[in-house]
C-alpha cells in the first residue's frame, strides 16, 4: 500500500463509485469551499496502482496560524479493515502534522442502523458498532449519538427508496401528502427548473424563510457560486403561480361543484329527499361558495401580479445513489398553495427521471415527539413514506494540543453566546 495525493480527475472516477459516495465528497463542492478560503487535499491510498480508499479534505486556518482539516462525509474507505484503515490515519496525521495542522474532522456517510417510517429500529437491523471501536482504538474522538443539529452535518436523515413505480410509490404517500399534492397542483401552482436568472428570486424566498423560522441564510454571492461550481449536480426548483393559469384553475373547479351540484338537484327530483342528500346538497353548496372566492381571489391576484409571482424554491443536488433536497423555503403569504409538496413531488419524480434509487429529504431530527420544536420537518417528509436513516456521527482526532486550546475557545464563545441571548 501507498499513500498518495490524488488528481481530482483521479478522486471523482473512484469516488463515483464508491458505496459512501455523497455530494459532499465531490470535486465541485470543495471548489466552491475553496472560494471561501478552504485549501483542498485529495488524498488516498493505492495497492498494485489501484486506488482502495480516498477523501476529500478542506484546510482552513483558524487561531495562531493553526490549521483544520474536514473530511465532510469522508473518509470513502472500508471501515471494518483495521489495517487500511489504520494505514490510511497513520499517514494521515503525518500529512496534517507538517502542513500546521491541530485536528481532523469527519462524519462518515456510514449507516449506524435502519429505523421505520416512525424512527423505531428495524427487526432485521445490523448497527454498525464495528466501525465506531475501529476508529475509537486509532484515537478518534466519537461525539456520540446525538438527536440534534448540534454538528456540521445531520445525523440523522429521512430517505425513500424508489424500489417501485411512481404509481405503487403514491400508495406509501399518507392520505394528507396525496390530498395535499392534488390540490396543489389544482389550485393552479405550477413548478420549473430554475436558472441562473431566477438566483435572485430564490434569495428572497430563502430569507425570508430563514428570517420566519430563525436559521441562518445564504447571500445572494454564495448561491451564484454554488450555482457555477456546482453545474449539473445542482437543480434548482421553482414553484410560481401565473395568473391566467390560476385563473383557469379556478374557473375549472368552480364548473366542477357546479356540475357535482347539478347532479343532486336532479336527484332531489326524482328520489325521497333524505338526510344523506340534503348533506350533499349543503356541502356541495359551501363548495361553490368556496370556489366563488377562489376565483375571486385569482383576479385579485392578477391585477396585483400580472406577470406571475414565486413562490417558493427548493435547491436538489445529485450524487451516485441519491438525489438529495438540501435547502428549501416559500413565501409564508401564498402558504394556501402549498407549495412544498408541489416541489418535493417533482424533485421525486425527477429521481426516477435519473434513474436515481434513493431521494434523501436529508436532515431532521431523531427525537420523534410531537412536542419537539423539530417534529413538523419529519411528519412533513414521512409524509412521502419512506424510513429514517440514522448515521454514526462525527469524530474529530486531535493532532496538537493546539486542539484542547481551540475547543476550550470555541465552547466558550458558544456560552457567552447563549448567556447574552437569555439576557435580552
Amino acid at each position: 500500500m501507498i499513500f498518495v495525493r490524488l488528481s481530482e480527475e483521479e478522486f471523482t472516477q473512484f469516488a463515483s463509485h464508491h458505496p459512501q459516495e455523497s455530494f459532499f465528497q465531490t470535486v465541485e463542492l470543495g471548489h466552491l469551499r475553496h472560494l471561501y478560503g478552504s485549501e483542498l487535499h485529495f488524498l488516498g491510498v493505492k495497492e498494485k496502482e489501484q486506488i482502495i480508499a480516498a477523501s476529500m479534505l478542506t484546510e482552513t486556518r483558524t487561531i495562531a496560524g493553526k490549521r483544520t482539516f474536514y473530511a465532510p462525509r469522508g473518509f470513502l474507505i472500508d471501515y471494518h479493515d483495521k489495517q487500511l484503515l489504520s494505514y490510511f490515519t497513520k499517514n494521515l496525521i503525518d500529512y496534517v502534522k507538517k502542513r500546521n495542522g491541530m485536528m481532523i474532522k469527519l462524519d462518515p456517510n456510514v449507516i449506524y442502523q435502519l429505523r421505520d417510517i416512525n424512527g423505531n429500529v428495524v427487526p432485521e437491523n445490523f448497527r454498525d458498532d464495528e466501525t465506531i471501536e475501529n476508529l475509537k482504538e486509532l484515537g478518534y474522538h466519537h461525539y456520540g449519538f446525538n438527536l440534534d443539529f448540534e454538528f456540521t452535518q445531520s445525523r440523522w436523515n429521512f430517505r425513500v427508496s424508489l424500489d417501485v413505480p411512481y404509481e405503487e410509490l403514491k400508495k406509501r404517500f399518507s392520505k394528507s401528502t396525496r390530498k395535499n399534492i392534488e390540490a396543489t397542483y389544482k389550485k393552479g401552482l405550477q413548478v420549473r427548473i430554475g436558472t441562473k436568472d431566477d438566483l435572485n428570486s430564490m434569495e428572497d424566498i430563502l430569507i425570508q424563510t430563514a428570517e420566519r423560522k430563525n436559521f441562518a441564510y445564504r447571500s445572494l454571492d454564495y448561491y451564484t457560486k454554488m450555482y457555477d461550481c456546482m453545474g449539473d449536480l445542482m437543480r434548482i426548483y421553482i414553484a410560481y403561480v401565473e395568473p391566467m393559469h390560476y385563473i383557469e384553475c379556478a374557473k375549472q373547479s368552480l364548473e366542477e361543484a357546479k356540475a357535482e351540484y347539478q347532479t343532486v338537484l336532479d336527484k332531489m327530483k326524482k328520489d325521497m329527499v333524505g338526510a344523506k342528500l340534503k348533506q350533499q346538497e349543503t356541502t356541495l353548496q359551501k363548495k361553490i361558495s368556496k370556489c366563488e372566492q377562489e376565483l375571486e381571489a385569482a383576479y385579485d391576484f392578477q391585477k396585483k401580479y400580472p406577470q406571475g409571482k414565486d413562490i417558493g424554491v427548493l435547491i436538489s443536488l445529485k450524487s451516485g445513489l441519491e438525489y438529495l433536497t438540501l435547502y428549501s423555503g416559500y413565501l409564508v403569504e401564498f402558504h394556501q398553495f402549498t407549495p412544498k409538496y408541489a416541489m418535493y413531488n417533482e424533485h421525486i419524480l425527477d429521481a426516477y427521471r435519473f434513474q436515481i434509487p434513493y431521494v434523501n429529504f436529508y436532515g431532521i431530527s431523531g427525537v420523534f415527539d410531537p412536542k419537539d420544536k423539530n417534529y413538523g420537518m419529519y411528519e412533513f417528509k414521512r409524509g412521502f413514506g419512506g424510513n429514517v436513516v440514522e448515521l454514526i456521527g462525527e469524530f474529530t482526532y486531535p493532532v496538537s494540543y493546539w486542539y484542547y486550546i481551540y475547543m476550550l475557545l470555541r465552547r466558550s464563545k458558544i456560552f457567552l453566546r447563549k448567556w447574552k441571548a437569555k439576557r435580552k
